[in-house]
């Protein structure tokens, strides 16, 4: 946990799983469900790497900001309706590089007005410095809906989901999205369910339970990732400044 008088180590289209398989969230203690509070409520999942720091997708971020929103950050249940636990979004930074039109660096933390309590159901992950082999089995979890076609369709409601994905060559991500593939890139394809709207910013893990990359968009069953491996450096930093700015911001309350 960081206090603000100590300082310690951070150790497009369519997107929402869908025939994906129900889980309960002590399989996925990392995962967050975000409610974003604005002229049109929607929402995003993202993944906790400190006690009180998130990532998820710039896009998410990006959209709160020139909207002037709220967020909420759901943790420890499988319901996001039921969670005992939740926190507002105090500050967020996108990732400089950040490009809309490409979905490169699509990558955002977000920091919390509160640390969360560790436990069974809410825990970090690490970021993995082990690249992902070609055709190596990952997964992803996210808020998908429950019964296609419901109205209404509350996202707060929606059971958590798990789907495996597949990793692929950014050769054959190329020849099959058609878009230019670089290293801040992962590619899967589905070996169980989708992704679907809302499941942007959620997190790739891997079978050691290391977070991979986050969800950024879709193309022809496709789903294309920001890498979190390359950037760690930007993540560490930005948690700190974060943190930093937070400090300031209360120390001006007193």
């Amino acid at each position: 946990m960081l206090h603000c008088f100590a300082i310690s180590n951070l150790t497009a289209p369519e997107r929402r799983i869908v025939e994906g398989y129900k889980v309960g969230i002590h399989l996925y203690p990392h995962s967050v469900f975000l409610h974003f509070q604005k002229d049109i409520p929607t929402a995003c999942g993202a993944t906790l790497i400190t006690d009180q720091s998130i990532i998820t997708s710039a896009n998410c971020l990006y959209e709160v900001n020139i909207r002037n929103g709220k967020i909420t950050a759901y943790f420890g249940a499988s319901v996001p309706i039921n969670a005992n636990v939740k926190r507002q979004v105090e500050l967020f930074s996108i990732h400089r590089r950040f490009n809309a039109e490409t979905g490169k660096f699509n990558l955002g933390i977000a920091y919390l007005n509160k640390a969360v309590p560790l436990k069974n159901e809410i825990q970090k992950i690490p970021i993995s410095v082990k690249l992902p082999k070609t055709n190596e089995a990952l997964h992803t979890t996210g808020w998908g809906k429950d019964v296609p076609g419901k109205l209404p369709d509350y996202s707060d409601l929606r059971h958590l989901k798990a789907t495996k994905q597949r990793t692929i060559s950014p050769r054959q991500c190329q020849n099959i999205t058609k878009s230019r593939m670089t290293p801040a890139f992962w590619c899967t394809i589905s070996i169980n369910g989708h992704h679907y709207h809302g499941d942007d910013g959620n997190g790739l893990v891997n079978s050691e339970n290391q977070l991979i990359g986050v969800v950024s968009f879709m193309v022809n069953d496709i789903t294309v990732y920001s890498d979190v491996m390359r950037e760690q450096l930007w993540i560490y930093t930005t948690v700190m400044d974060l943190f930093k700015k937070m400090c300031t911001k209360r120390k001006m309350l007193y």
